[in-house]
Order: C-alpha cells, then structure tokens, then sequence
C-alpha cells in the first residue's frame, strides 16, 4: 500500500475522500470469507475553522505538526492546505501503518478512525474529557469511556449526530456501474445529545508506537510513504509528509528557511518554556526524524497540553489532547439516555428526545460493518470515508472555514418548523493497483424526492411480488390444460372415457329397483336415525363412552382420570414456581470477581423466586461490590406478565465504608438481541437508595412487559 494522491475539496458539490483501509475488506463481499462488508452507520461534523488559537479555541491549524509547520508558507489556498493536511498527514500515517511489517491484516478493525481522530486532534480540532457514568455512560460495566470537552466559548464541539444508512441501491447501466449510498436526516429529529468515545489498542495501533519513513533511497524519505521526488501530484499539491517529528532534534525549519523552536506551556509560572528548561515535556520524548508517534504511556489520559512552536518569520500556539486510539462508541446499551424498551431505543429516538436540539454540520463522515452473513455478529464497525459538503471559504478576520448547513429541529413551544437533509453519494470502485480513488457524486435531495423514491422502490416491489403470484398461476394453468389436452385429443383418451360412461350405465341398469322405490329408501333412513338418536340419548341397552385418553396434563395444569368415566382438571400452579435452589448464600453460592458478586439464576415456568440468607438477625450483609444477578432463559423463554421475585432475609448494606453499590439483574443469556455478547438486556437497575429506603431489606419484583424486545417494570416495595 501506498499513500493515496488526492485532489482538494471541488467549490460545488462537496468532496468525498475514502481511506485505503476500506480496500482491505471492500473485497470480502466478493468472496468465500464468513466476514461480509455492508454500509451501516453515519456521523455529522461539525469542522472548526481555520486558524492560529491564541486564545485556547479548537480551531485547525496545519502548522501544529512539526512537518506542517516546516511546509506551510501561506502561498496557497486554505483549501490547498487543507487537502494537503489530510494526504500528507491523515492518508500517509494510515499507509504507512497498514504496510508496516508487523501489521495484522486479518484483524477485523482497521486503523483509519482512530488515524483520522488523531489528525483532527493533532491539528487542534478536537479534545475531549473523561464520561460521567450515570449522566452520559450507563454503566461501568463497559469500561472507561470519553466525550468531547463542553460547549463554551473555548470549545464548539464537533461531532453533532450519529444514524443509521438505511438505503443502498446498486446501479447498472451499458455505460456505468456505481453504488448508491443515501443518508438521510429526518425532520423530527436535532442532533445526538450525547456522543460518546472509547479507545482501542490492539496489534495494528498500540501505545507509544513508531512509524518511521525509510525508503530504500534516502532522498524520498521527507515524501509521503511509497512516494518520490519524480511523483507528479495531478492537482498540484505538495507530497513533503507532515511528520509529528520531522528531524532528530526539538528544532526543525520554517518555509523561509529559519530555526524554530519547541516550547511547552509551564502552568506553574504561567508561561512557555523552551526546550531544556526545568520541566519541559513535549508530547513525545525522543525526537525521530522523518516519523509519526501514538502516544506515548497510555490511552486514556484526555489531558490537555498547550504547546507553541516559533521562528522569526513564523509562530503557532495549540492545545493538544493526549488521548489517542480514538474510535466512536456505536453501542447504544453504553448510553445512559437510550434505555432498553423504554421510549429511547436506538440513536433514532435518541435524537427525537427533549435533549436534540438544532445544530450546523458541514461534513460526513461514513462507516461500514464487518459482519457474520450466517449469525449476524458484527465483528467491527470501521471508517469508511468522509464527505466534506463544502470547500474552504476565507474569513474577513483571517483564516477561513467550511461552510455549515443547519439542521432545525421542530420547537413545539415556539411553533419553528423543522428541516431535513438527504444525501446521495454514488461510489464507483477502481480497481488501479497504483493509487487508491473513489469517483464519487453528490446531490442534494429535499425529503419529498427521497419519500418518492422510497415509494417508487416500494411499488416495484408489490410488482414484483404481484408478477411472481400470476406466474405461478399462469403455470399451474399451463399444466392443467396439458392435461386436458393430452386427455381429449388422444384416441386412448376418448376410449378410456367411453368406458367409464358403459360402466355407469350399467351400474344404473342394476339398482334402477332401488332408485324405483324411493320411498322404502328414504323409511331405511329415517329409521336409522331415530336409532342413531336413542342411542345417544341412552333410550338403549347399548352404553356410550369417551375417549379422555387424549387429554392430558400440561405445564401447571393436572388431569386427574382416577375415577372411570370421570376427568377432573386440577391447578397445580402455586403463587411461585420454586427452582433447584430457591435460598441463596453470597458467601457460598455467587462468584466473587473484581468489582461484583454475580449469581446464575435459571428462568422456569411462572413467578420465579429466589432469596438470599446472608446476615444475621437485625444486621444486613455488608457488601463490597454491585450484586449481580443474570436469569438464564435459554431453556424458558421469558413470557409478557411473568414475573421475577428477589427477597432478602436479612437484607443487604450496599452503602457502608466500602463505597456505594447496586443490585443489577441481566437477562438475554442467548443473545436475541443481537448485541454480541450474552446477558446484555439490564432487566433491573436498584441502587443503594432504594435499598436504605426500604430498610435494606427490600423486595423486588421483575415484571416482563415485552419478551420480544426485552423491556421490564421493576417494582420495589417493604
């Protein structure tokens, strides 16, 4: 692989770019592999303007990377160099990666959205803060996860919305082929309250990693990866890589041929210190000319640095987060605002809710799903590309920006009318060995042309449907009239027919006596059905019985034929149906892991019970850790109204010394939700609260409302 050549951002239409990632899993829906590419999900951003951030705001500045900073001279277009940015930098890192000698291509993640994060973050775009668990992550069960910083006047956020790609259309003409993919933002909707971020190390992108450029001849090395001083860049762009280090020292040029400096923003004396002063760290510890880094110690720090870079001719000042391996988090069960079964399902109703509100984007970025055609697991969800709306306008002030679309939510209070937005990106895949491109096409639609279309969609479907049913018609009518034919036209036919019509008249001929004397026929059966009467009615000697063999007992209900002739439904169902081991031990019974005790309980027929012993009298159980129950239903399927009951014999104490905890209940052991991971459905969420509210000895009641969908009420009383 090699870095791709782009063009910048065209002045109408928008610009779609595609990471070179993409190619490594766009071929498996060609072949044999159990993993299938399809298009899935899409987000809106909302990309800052263009700028040198004095004051701390996240605007985007090229010059931030030590290689941007040595080849931005200003005698270009913004639109240049923001093209330039994303293929010297973004483009050339993935490249560089995805052809390093330790890389794992058969991993099903890819590297490009955690490559394209790390360029947004290195140009100044974006930065982020550790997820509140409760307000915006829904459980720690799912580790550590990240938002962007707040909205202020510092920090405009830039990721707005996250939905769904629901149409695809496949296109074929005699002059093309191409691949439709239409993204649609309904009108009811405002954007995602709360967007959420994790951080993945794995083989291909791990901490504190080194890609160095080394071509075989050294005078390429300052070109982007596979690249050389005689490439021709068609649009006219540079190809000089934008390195996080660009030499082997804490120095590097400017365009005019000037030293510059790094400095580090010494909070303490409220000042920048150059390099070598008494506690100067710059991000990465050893200059390595020519290379990118991930960062160095860990993933998880969303800490924020300030850092200037300064020649004579030439300064830019940033703030720069650590975080790094950053991917979007599209697993609704890790929101605390989507709720399984509630009103809030899926990122759809999320962004219909009270929280959405209006907001501007000016580019998409699109994903695709690496999924199980036979299970429907979805191994990973990756970035497939991005489509800039827009290109680079300049501001009056200085610097310049993409132009935004805003998408308005309807106010009811206010009476404002919504808005909708479509788009349709046609993908044409090119199969050139040599440069990595997409043709693509983009058009605005207004939703009245994409409900048109869905309804045309749908007709040809009914036709279809419609000509398949006349079809089999017209086939099965075909053969009658075969046969028909085959009865009539032959000689063997007509004589088979003639026979059959000598033989019902001579049957005729022999019983003309009983069709000439109707009336003894019709006393034969009259008589017998006075006699058929009296028997029911037991007028006779001759005794009726039943056949009750075919009754039998079921689930709760017993059929008791103890007494001959006689059959007695008994209800032998209880107020619960009792299992194995309805009293439970914490200290005997449950798993203890690192941050709960958990518990396996097997779902039967009817109300369910189970009650832990621990404590003593007047002295609930002290608890350390979240008690954990998960109800095995794959032998009973749970059932609308069923009901599940947790009592306690001396209660528990889940506030004490040792911290707050919660008594959770999960279900779904076999996965019907197709989440990925058995026991993802929260059937039951009672905290410490309830418990001290009921005198730590609560009782608990879970109630199915919808075995389909998984949603339960959960009653907690004294």
């Amino acid at each position: 692989m090699i870095a791709p050549l782009i063009k910048p951002i065209r002045v109408q239409g928008g610009t779609f770019y595609t990471f070179s990632s993409a190619s490594e899993d766009l071929g498996l829906s060609f072949n044999d592999s159990q993993s299938k590419f399809r298009f899935s999900k899409f987000a809106l951003l909302n990309i800052p303007d263009i700028g040198n951030p004095s004051l701390g705001q996240n605007l985007m500045n090229f010059s931030n990377s030590p290689g941007g900073f040595s080849s931005i001279d200003g005698a270009k277009t913004l639109n240049d160099y923001l093209a330039e940015s994303f293929q010297n930098y973004c483009l050339n890192l993935e490249a560089m990666i995805s052809s390093s000698t330790n890389y794992n291509s058969n991993l099903d993640r890819t590297v490009s959205e955690r490559v394209f994060f790390k360029w947004l973050k290195e140009i100044g775009a974006i930065r982020f803060r550790e997820a509140g668990v409760g307000a915006e992550q829904s459980s720690s069960i799912y580790g550590t996860h990240f938002v962007e910083e707040d909205e202020s006047t510092t920090y405009s956020r830039v990721i707005k919305y996250i939905g769904d790609i629901n149409i695809l259309n496949t296109v074929k003409t005699n002059a093309n082929a191409f691949s439709e993919v239409y993204i649609y933002i309904p009108t009811s909707q405002g954007n995602t309250p709360v967007v959420m971020f994790k951080t993945i190390d794995d083989a291909n992108y791990t901490i504190s990693s080194v890609f160095t450029n080394t071509p075989a001849d050294p005078l390429n090395n300052e070109y982007i990866f596979g690249r050389t001083g005689s490439t021709v860049q068609p649009a006219g762009l540079s190809i000089q890589a934008f390195f996080d280090s660009d030499t082997n020292s804490y120095s590097v040029l400017d365009p005019f041929g000037a030293s510059a400096d790094f400095y580090y923003f010494n909070p303490t004396l409220n000042t920048y210190e150059i390099q070598g002063s008494p506690g100067f760290a710059w991000w990465f510890a050893n200059p390595i000319a020519n290379s990118f880094f991930t960062e160095p110690g860990s993933f998880l720090d969303p800490t924020n640095d300030k850092y200037k870079i300064e020649s004579v001719n030439k300064s830019i000042e940033f703030t720069r987060s650590r975080l790094d391996g950053i991917t979007m988090e599209f697993d609704t069960a890790v929101y605390a605002g989507i709720s399984v079964g509630g009103a809030v399902t899926d990122f759809g109703t999320y962004n219909e809710s009270s929280a959405a509100q209006t907001f501007d984007f000016n580019a998409v970025l699109v994903y695709y799903d690496l999924y199980n055609p036979t299970t429907g697991t979805v191994g990973a969800t990756n970035l497939f590309g991005i489509l800039f709306l827009d290109n680079v306008d300049i501001l009056p002030t200085g610097g310049g920006y993409i132009p935004r679309l805003t998408k308005y939510k309807p106010n009811t209070f206010t009476g404002d009318n919504g808005n909708s937005y479509a788009f349709r990106i046609n993908l044409k895949f090119d199969v050139n060995t040599q440069d990595t491109s997409i043709e693509t096409s983009i058009n605005d639609y207004n939703p009245y042309s994409l409900e048109l279309y869905m309804d045309a969609l749908n007709k040809m479907v009914e036709s279809y449907d419609i000509m398949l049913q006349n079809n089999s018609t017209l086939t099965t009518l075909q053969s009658q009239v075969s046969q028909l034919e085959a009865l009539v036209l032959t000689q063997s036919g007509i004589a088979e027919l003639q026979s059959q019509i000598d033989a019902i008249n001579t049957t005729l001929a022999n019983n003309a006596a009983i069709f000439s004397n109707n009336a003894n026929l019709l006393s034969l059966i009259q008589q017998n059905y006075q006699e058929i009467t009296n028997i029911y009615k037991n007028y006779t000697s001759v005794a009726m019985s039943y056949n009750i063999d075919l009754l039998n007992s079921g689930p709760g209900i017993f059929v008791d034929k103890t007494v001959p002739g006689s059959v007695k439904f008994v209800n032998k169902n209880q107020t619960f149906t009792l299992g194995t081991k309805p009293l439970v031990s914490i200290a005997s019974d449950f798993t203890t892991n690192a941050t709960s005790y958990s518990y396996i309980h097997k779902l039967i027929n009817f109300t369910n019970y189970l009650k832990i012993t621990d404590g003593a009298a007047s002295t609930p159980y002290v608890i350390d850790r979240d008690v954990i129950i998960y109800i095995n239903d794959a032998n009973f399927a749970w059932e609308a109204g069923q009901t599940m009951r947790f009592s306690f014999k001396y209660g528990l104490d889940l506030s004490n010394t040792n911290g707050n905890f919660n008594f959770i209940v999960y279900t779904d052991s076999t996965d019907k939700l197709n989440t990925g991971f058995p026991y993802s459905a929260e059937a039951a969420y009672v905290t410490y609260l309830d418990f001290e509210n009921k005198g730590n000895s609560p009782i608990i009641e879970v109630v199915c409302i919808d075995p389909a969908t998984y949603q339960f009420a959960v009653d907690v009383f004294w």
